[in-house]
């Protein structure tokens, strides 16, 4: 049997949401005119769907026949659809012999899951009221129920649009209830546990449903206690955490007495009084200490930075830095540099930042809603402390914090209150929001929040706000972040009032995430002025914040699909446009497009606009993958450029930069016959017009390989430099010149390869992302070491390159090195070890492996200059175990030479560089070979070798480069002889020092 109800055509007031008959020009709660007939608008509810079932039905009608069969039938039928309306809910349908029922369709109700319960028990109430008499017949009638909660999408259809997940659960559900039970799903027990008694049952496996449904039994046949008015807004008044701010004061006041990094943690479900009780711990530790207060806001699924740059800026403002975009073109370009940054760099920064902050006074850093970035919090906490540093004390706060490695001793809790400390609290409220002096339902309020004192004002707020009213209509939504459901209904409530603009703006501030600057918000909403201006006029009316995070979220749950994607797309052009400037911000534009686009695919597979939308989303992981790879993420852009592939957008341009993004992740990562193979394929497949900028690249990642491997293709560079001219791209043309400075540096000619270094620098800083940027700076700087510029000039060049380089830890340590062989050269041994030993320290709080070993082969090349040989071979032997770790042999084999010249044993393998070799290991190949010969006995043979090794010298262009290889020579002579070979290798090497300095 299949029925549906009439339409229902009630006149609804669009300012207070009450109903009228269909006739009514005028509200009758609130005067205001209305349409006589309005047709339901379209909306995204929350509603409750109960399902009720009778067992063996099919036995019954057998055996009873259809006619009395029948008259039972509408017995039960009468019986649960007048309990249905009884509690204000709906008959949606009957489907055989069971009856569908939905509590929230016509307008939500805080309270819609509970009435829901109850009718289900007054169901049962009135068919036990009937059992005796069909027992009398011989019938023994038995029914069960399942209820579920849900977000629907209501339309002007009466009926039948409850259909889907909700339903379905609400119906599986029933199958697993026993006879005359009532059986709830997670959604509708979250809804309902302060008022029903309810115990758990082992989760049941659902046809349908991927994971097992946890589900809860009614007990006492549904029988309920309190309904419960809506939630309001959070409290700012301590009630019963006097103790526990007691406690954390003294332990935070013992921690800043002691030296280190200390973690507490400060644990609690939201809306218990958290924030609360951290601002008020901030305000007493002002006077003894630094305090720094965060909030931290969520990053998505993206491997998100932004938490630690959050906290690294407001670091920066306390100790007087610069950050961000503070001015003209040096601060821009400062926040370029800043948004390059990896997670270890920041990390290690923040770490830095906090033991040099610390010096002055004990540190104070609360991190509150930190569960939104445990990760990378917890990789915070582990880290080793800063040598020097004070006290820093870090104050995490959040729901729950399993992953923060912090000892159970420093968890703390929040209490709730005890239902008196509610009362207490609910009576300074009234006087506080000028609340009516007797509340209605106060021991409802007190009961419905359980303890939190958050819930608590939500409560009282709204129902003050709905006096006369029995219940307050409103909505919810499944869970988005981490919102209780009953602030979700009691939020989407009042959401519900608003119309489309006001929705679609707050909204929008949901999908942002929470805090979002206004010029943002109005520049992404997609509404015209005059509507903007309404919108917030209406939000204002009904006391609803634009700033709430709450308020947001739950509005970005009422908008439809089409509207998400729009918002979405809006705002990843919006971030788009704004990384121009902000590089940083792509890293969101690209999480937002793939929003966008997953919206509109949901909604219009194949169609136009998801179409658009993925080539959307495909533009910003590539620029994103582009930002990572200039950051050092290597693996990351690798990551992201899969991403923008396997959105299987057809068209050469986009497979040109997947490709060249990959390829040069691939070669990065130690895979560069892969990256061969790849770009073959794509320059095989995509015709290069398709993408200059990209083929460009695709030839330059060819050329560096095949440079890499000893050969060098005039032909591909000479293409690679007409397609990056044609295109205009500078980071392109940056990167070829690198590859040219890279080619000269190896042949020894250094002057020209600081000359290519000096435009290509130039050119990757009009680049808004470049490849092998991190490289352009430290062969630069390598190259004003080695090269023919003075010292005092190299330094004052080095010391601005590490200005702009201050915000990237790891690039301003590449700087560091070459910095420290000129502040040797200059006599300064003791900066120079100082130097090296920071840039170490940053190589390895990073993770940065060849850093850390170029960092040991400059403090062998130092000690060398100062005439420390034993200590010149030792740090060289730790670069070359380092090195070969890595799988780097040519550079552990140069490092393993220039040890043995130290130390004058030469190895027993030796080494025979091909022609092609670079210029550095050609010589140490033979003034090894004549160490070798001399410890033989071989005298001519090592004279031969050393003239070689001069010869290779003397063909380099770089004063810097010849002084240590000239200094290895002069000791090796002074060995092997004749006197006036050793005179003319002094004098030479008199001379380059004499220029250089």
């Amino acid at each position: 049997m299949n029925t549906t109800l009439a339409p229902r055509n009630d006149a609804v007031c669009r300012r207070c949401g009450a109903t009228g008959p269909p006739a009514a020009r005028f509200c009758m709660a609130c005067g205001v005119a209305i349409t006589a007939t309005q047709p339901a608008q379209a909306r995204i509810r929350l509603v409750t769907v109960v399902f009720c079932d009778v067992e063996r039905s099919t036995e019954l009608a057998v055996r009873l026949g259809g006619e009395l069969w029948n008259d039972v039938l509408e017995a039960y039928f009468t019986d649960v659809s007048q309990a249905l309306h009884a509690r204000g809910g709906r008959l949606e349908k009957f489907i055989g012999d069971a009856v569908v029922g939905v509590f929230g369709a016509d307008g939500e109700h805080e309270d819609d899951a509970v009435r829901a319960v109850q009718a289900a028990g007054e169901a049962l109430r009135r068919l036990a009221a009937r059992a005796k008499a069909l027992r009398r017949r011989g019938i023994e009638l038995s029914v069960r129920f399942g209820i579920a909660s849900g977000r629907v999408l209501t339309t002007t259809r009466s009926a039948s649009f409850a259909v889907g997940p909700v339903t379905n659960r609400a119906a599986r559900l029933q199958q697993f209830a026993p006879s005359g039970g009532v059986v709830l799903d997670l959604k509708t027990w979250l809804l309902a546990r302060q008022a029903v008694h309810c115990r758990p049952l082992d989760p049941v496996e659902a046809k349908g449903f991927a994971q097992p449904l946890r589900c809860w039994l009614v007990e006492q046949g549904g029988d309920v206690q309190h309904g419960g008015p809506p939630v309001g807004r959070p409290v700012d008044q301590l009630v019963n955490q006097r103790r526990l701010m007691a406690d954390l004061t003294t332990r935070l006041e013992r921690a800043m007495r002691e030296p280190g990094l200390s973690t507490l943690a400060l644990e609690g479900d939201i809306g218990v009084g958290k924030t609360r009780i951290l601002h008020q711990l901030g305000l007493a530790l002002e006077s003894r200490g630094q305090v720094l207060f965060v909030t931290c806001k969520h990053d998505g699924d993206r491997r998100g930075l932004w938490p630690l740059q959050q906290l690294d800026h407001e670091l920066a403002r306390l100790s007087g830095g610069q950050v961000g975009q503070v001015g003209p073109a040096r601060d821009e370009r400062a926040g370029r540099s800043a948004a390059h940054r990896s997670a270890e760099e920041l990390r290690w920064t923040l770490r830095r930042r906090l033991a040099r902050l610390s010096r002055r006074r004990p540190v104070v850093v609360i991190v509150d809603d930190c569960h939104k970035a445990l990760d990378q919090l917890a990789q915070l906490c582990d880290g080793p402390d800063e040598p020097g540093g004070g006290s820093v004390v870090l104050l995490l706060s959040g729901r729950a914090l399993p992953a923060l490695p912090i000892p159970e001793a420093d968890r703390l809790a929040v209490p709730l209150l005890a239902p008196a400390e509610s009362r207490t609290l609910l009576e300074s409220l009234s006087a506080r929001l000028s609340l009516p002096g007797a509340l209605p339902h106060a021991d409802e309020i007190v009961l419905r929040s359980g303890g939190n004192p958050l819930f608590l004002e939500q409560l009282a707020a709204l129902t003050a706000s709905e006096t006369g009213s029995e219940t307050a209509s409103e909505t919810g939504s499944d869970r988005r972040d981490l919102i209780a459901p009953s602030a979700e209904a009691a939020l989407g409530s009042r959401i519900d009032r608003l119309g489309p603009q006001a929705v679609r703006i707050l909204g929008c501030a949901g999908a942002w995430g929470g805090q979002v600057a206004l010029t943002d918000l109005l520049a992404t909403c997609g509404m015209a002025e005059a509507e903007v201006d309404a919108a917030l006029a209406q939000l204002a009316e009904g006391g609803l914040e634009l700033t709430s995070a709450f308020v947001g979220e739950v509005a970005y749950t009422r908008l439809r699909l089409a509207d998400r994607a729009r918002v979405h797309a809006g705002i990843a052009e919006h971030l788009r446009r704004r990384a121009l400037h902000h590089p940083g911000d792509i890293d969101s534009a690209a999480l937002h497009a793939e929003h966008a686009h997953r919206a509109w695919h949901d909604l219009a597979p194949g169609a136009a606009e998801d179409r658009s939308a993925a080539a959307r989303a495909a533009g910003c992981l590539c620029a994103a993958a582009r930002l990572a790879i200039s950051r050092a993420d290597v693996s990351l852009g690798l990551e992201l450029a899969g991403r923008a592939r396997r959105l299987r957008i057809a068209g050469p341009a986009l497979e040109a930069e997947i490709g060249a993004i990959e390829t040069y992740a691939l070669a990065a990562c130690g895979r560069p016959a892969e990256a061969l193979a790849r770009i073959r394929r794509t320059r095989a497949r995509v015709p290069a017009r398709a993408n200059l900028p990209a083929a460009a690249n695709l030839r330059a990642n060819e050329l560096a390989i095949l440079f890499t491997r000893g050969t060098w293709d005039a032909e591909l560079l000479r293409q690679a430099h007409r397609l990056a001219e044609l295109s205009g791209d500078a980071g392109t043309r940056a990167r070829l010149l690198l590859l040219e400075a890279l080619r000269a540096a190896q042949s020894g000619d250094y002057r020209a390869a600081e000359a290519s270094l000096r435009v290509a620098e130039s050119q990757a800083r009009r680049a808004a992302y470049c490849f092998g940027e991190s490289e352009i700076f430290g062969n630069l700087a390598l190259c004003l070491a080695y090269g023919g510029t003075p010292v005092t000039q190299a330094l004052a060049e080095c010391a601005d390159l590490r200005r702009r380089l201050a915000e990237t830890p790891v690039r301003d340590a590449a700087v560091a090195c070459p910095m420290a062989f000129l502040l040797a050269m200059r006599g300064h041994g003791r900066r120079a070890e100082s130097l090296l030993a920071e840039a170490e320290s940053v190589f390895a709080g990073t993770g940065h492996l060849i850093g850390k070993a170029g960092a040991y082969e400059f403090r062998g090349m130092v000690r060398e200059l100062q005439d420390d040989l034993p200590g010149a071979a030792g740090w060289l032997d730790r670069a070359a175990a380092l090195y070969r770790e890595m799988g780097l042999a040519a550079a552990a084999e140069r490092c393993r030479m220039k040890s043995a010249l130290a130390t004058g044993v030469a190895p027993k393998a030796p080494l025979r560089p091909g022609p092609r070799a670079p210029w550095d290991m050609r010589a140490l190949a033979h003034q090894v070979a004549a160490l070798r010969q001399h410890r033989l006995g071989h005298v001519e043979a090592a004279r031969e070798h050393l003239a070689a090794a001069l010869h290779e010298i003397e063909g380099v262009r770089g004063e810097g480069a010849v002084i240590i290889a000239l200094r290895s020579c002069l000791r090796l002579s002074a060995s092997i002889g004749p006197e006036a070979d050793t005179t003319r290798i002094g004098a030479a090497l008199t001379e380059a020092e004499k220029r250089k300095t």
